[in-house]
């Protein structure tokens, strides 16, 4: 026979031996899929927050743009992208930006109108918000570009710079006008000067 493990001299007894863990001392599958689960739930609702945050400050330094801001964005994105838009979509996307600003600028409902019924009512002087330098450019703007949407003419792909030229143009503030101090589309009314006659 072999030695025995605890000697019996007095010295410290030597601890026991455990048992090689078997199958049944292992964690179970479920439970292993439960927790990396969880832990894939936790991260995703993690993620949701941060894009739900991020959207939500997003939209609040958006807000605090002045309409001259958000068109002058807007239209140095188009002359970023002017090779790869063709005439007609590039016109439409000028035309969009600039009947934006228009109606968030001085309150105009041109951004609901056609070019026609914007014609119609410019002739009717009182009928309108804008002053008579920017309603003499809109028009001049709006002339070329339904040419483009819908003429579509051969020097179409010449026309969308000197277009953007033009609302760029539009935009410029009328010298002597201040630009209203608020988001309230009245209170730039006020402050404009009446129409020359």
């Amino acid at each position: 026979m072999g030695a025995r493990m605890n000697p019996p001299d007095g010295t410290t007894e030597l601890p026991d031996i455990k048992e090689i863990a078997g199958p049944d001392t292992l964690p179970d599958i479920w439970e292993l899929l439960g927790s990396a689960g969880g832990v894939v739930i936790g991260l995703g609702i993690l993620t949701a927050l941060l894009v739900l945050l991020y959207r939500r400050l997003s939209s609040r330094k958006a807000v605090a743009l002045s309409p001259l801001a958000r068109v002058q964005r807007r239209l140095d994105a188009l002359s970023r992208d002017v090779d790869s838009l063709s005439a007609n979509a590039f016109s439409v996307a000028v035309s969009d930006a600039l009947k934006d600003y228009l109606s968030q600028r001085y309150g105009d409902p041109l951004r609901y109108e056609t070019s026609e019924e914007f014609l119609q009512r410019l002739s009717r002087a009182g009928a309108n918000a804008l002053p008579m330098a920017t309603r003499e450019s809109v028009t001049a703007f709006l002339s070329v570009a339904d040419e483009i949407k819908y003429g579509r003419p051969r020097d179409a792909e010449a026309r969308k710079l000197p277009l953007l030229d033009q609302a760029r143009e539009v935009i410029r503030e009328p010298s002597g006008t201040p630009p209203p101090q608020s988001g309230n589309p009245q209170a730039g009314r006020r402050r404009l000067p009446p129409p020359k006659a």
